[in-house]
């Protein structure tokens, strides 16, 4: 996949490509409330757009984002709020 990009409150990140089974690691803090979303081009050049979980103002932590191969999102995410 390409142009993987990910908008979470108070930021985005994005890669140009994943390869199948492959990975990219960022680490992020919430500045606000709201809906993280997940924008891809698959291999057939098609641009999906997927909502996310809600993230709370202060959470940070890992969410993974796994893209199965029929394009379906599911999200696994491992969040605690910063002191």
């Amino acid at each position: 996949m390409s142009l993987v990009e990910v908008n979470y409150p108070g930021g985005s990140f994005g890669v140009q490509t994943i390869a199948a089974g492959g990975s990219y690691h960022y680490r992020f803090h919430a500045l606000s409330t709201d809906t993280l979303s997940l924008s891809f081009t698959d291999a057939g050049r098609k641009i999906h757009n997927v909502t996310g979980p809600e993230l709370k103002q202060g959470q940070e932590g890992s969410l993974g984002i796994d893209i199965q191969a029929d394009n379906r999102v599911t999200w696994t995410p491992a969040l605690t709020v910063a002191r």
